[in-house]
């Protein structure tokens, strides 16, 4: 597998660091853009020039007019870091970002202005007549109290660190296999963008997965149901926020979402030998030949911030040189500032072509842009539960935009709200039997609302028909458990042994008759968990926390 980045020896850039809230270290830079986005085969080529050429013969030059929903997947560390606090990027920061896009793609964004003083001023920076919404809805139509966002820890859901991978195929291997297909929306609804922290050292920003095609299968490179989106490093995301020099004006975002529409490296790909030579090709015919190779970084993809013109006549007697303020080349933000009319094109063929773009702008209609609306508070849990059970909510409120949320429990002393009594869709952890009443209040900037609904708890003498002594067989020591427990199973016959977190998600699972049994929770996330034993025909639960010291 070959992943298409380039890392520039020899060259020292010196960074004018941005972010308003911190200050880096030299080892936190990226010293050059990195796209780790992988080359469709040539199958991919084909079948796409055909949709182009298809398309051309059918549009002519009228252009459709497309808008994309987009959720940003904001992947952070431990669940109480705070909005804002990096990688944990602000509301504000996204919005730069929607906005950078949507000036990018229209060819009015930064910069643009000093395309008059080159000579492919006559070519001029393309209105692709795509632009880009943040989704007010999830995908269950539950409307998103921050529009377009949806926070993770990677600390809750038990998963590494992405500044852990030392490489760029380990940590596209996260991404790829873990993150993304855990985490995705509707890719048919929504543009997904994952922004998360890297380890810098691997020297990437970003990469995307391509558009795929109908007749394809089997290719590397395009958007399946589980990975299809864009991921960009958090400190290059947008234009205002938490971002490094010279990455501060969003176009990492703006180049990988070119891929995403289909577009190559205006160098070309697959054209990676030492001379560097010009017939690499990114298949549009406005876009000047331009060494796809490194060439020992003489020539190849541009870096920095080139001076107009560069490399003139390298790879063509015109006067123009390279285009190196393309979005498809490798410059520094405030170097790049256009697409071409090719590229819209091309870009517009694959809103047209690919099943996973073709209907993206008729769901923006009911996820975009909706008017404001007061919250109807909403919500579902069964009528009853067993102690130590996890009784799950099921939030149903709408309102636009998406309300904040507070449950409350009475007594109070009976019950907690796991992860906590603000998020959308917790779980209630009963301590005690009893007749509880929850409470959803449900607010937004157009009024607030609430309901509440009743919930028994019964102590269910361990579910079935476990009695004392044979519950007494079973013990966890220590409870609350560090880095790892034991459980002790006194009574004969086989024992089916799963544990759950408070999410309801299995976490471990293992058959185990009688004796001792030790479990290692040191990767495990703090927090409350359940243990159900099937002692044959009787079944225990019992719960335990983690408190790592």
């Amino acid at each position: 597998m070959y992943f298409k980045y380039f890392l520039l020896a020899g060259v020292i850039f010196t960074h004018t660091l941005v972010s308003q809230e911190l200050i880096f270290k030299q080892s936190d830079l990226i010293n050059n853009r990195g796209c780790a986005s992988e080359q469709p085969d040539a199958r991919w080529n084909s079948w796409f020039n055909e949709q182009v050429e298809a398309f051309k013969l059918l549009q002519g030059k009228n252009q459709a007019n497309y808008v994309i929903p987009v959720v940003v997947h904001v992947i952070f560390g431990a669940t109480t870091t705070p909005v804002g606090t990096y990688p944990n990027i602000s509301q504000n920061q996204i919005n730069s970002q929607i906005n950078v896009l949507n000036a990018d793609f229209a060819g009015t964004g930064l910069n643009v202005n000093q395309l008059a003083a080159t000579a492919f001023s006559a070519i001029g920076a393309a209105n692709t007549n795509i632009s880009f919404c943040l989704a007010q809805l999830d995908p269950q139509g539950l409307p998103l109290t921050e529009p377009g966002i949806h926070r993770i820890s990677y600390v809750a859901n038990g998963w590494t660190n992405p500044t852990s991978p030392n490489s760029i195929a380990a940590f596209m291997n996260l991404m790829n296999g873990t993150i993304k297909p855990a985490t995705i929306w509707d890719p048919t609804r929504y543009l997904n963008i994952w922004v998360s922290d890297v380890n810098v050292n691997i020297g990437i920003l970003g990469y995307a997965t391509f558009p795929p095609g109908t007749p394809l299968s089997g290719l590397s490179g395009v958007g399946s149901s589980i990975n299809d989106g864009v991921w960009v490093w958090a400190r290059s995301f947008g234009s205002t926020g938490t971002l490094q020099s010279p990455y501060n004006k969003g176009r990492t975002a703006s180049h990988e979402i070119g891929h995403w529409l289909g577009l190559r490296h205006i160098g070309g790909d697959g054209n990676n030998n030492p001379s560097g030579d010009c017939n690499a090709t990114d298949f549009c015919t406005d876009t000047p030949p331009q060494r796809g190779g490194f060439a020992g970084g003489q020539f190849g993809q541009n870096y920095g911030a080139p001076s107009y013109p560069c490399h003139l006549g390298v790879c063509t007697s015109a006067s123009n040189g390279d285009m190196f303020m393309n979005f498809m080349d490798y410059v520094d933000d405030p170097s790049c500032y256009m697409f071409t009319p090719d590229q819209r094109l091309r870009m517009q063929t694959a809103m047209a072509t690919s099943p996973l773009r073709i209907s993206l702008t008729a769901s923006s209609n009911s996820l975009c842009n909706l008017p404001p609306a007061a919250p109807q508070a909403a919500f579902s849990v069964t009528n009853e539960s067993c102690l130590d059970s996890i009784v799950t909510l099921q939030n149903q409120s709408t309102g636009t935009p998406g309300p904040s949320y507070l449950w409350t429990i009475l007594p109070s002393q009976g019950a907690q709200f796991v992860p906590s009594n603000t998020v959308a869709t917790p779980s209630i952890l009963p301590s005690q039997p009893g007749f509880y009443t929850i409470t959803l209040n449900a607010t937004n900037a157009s009024g607030s609302d609430q309901t509440t609904q009743t919930l028994d708890i019964y102590d269910c003498g361990n579910f079935e028909s476990v009695n004392s002594i044979e519950a007494s067989r079973v013990k966890i020591v220590p409870n609350p458990v560090n880095d790892q427990f034991v459980i002790s199973i006194e009574s004969s016959g086989a024992c089916n042994i799963e544990i759950f977190n408070a999410l309801g998600q299995s976490v471990f699972h293992t058959c185990f008759s009688i004796g001792k049994l030790n479990v290692n929770t040191a990767d495990w996330p703090q927090g409350v968990y359940v243990v159900r034993f099937n002692l044959g025909n009787q079944i225990l639960q019992k719960t335990f926390t983690v408190n790592h010291p």
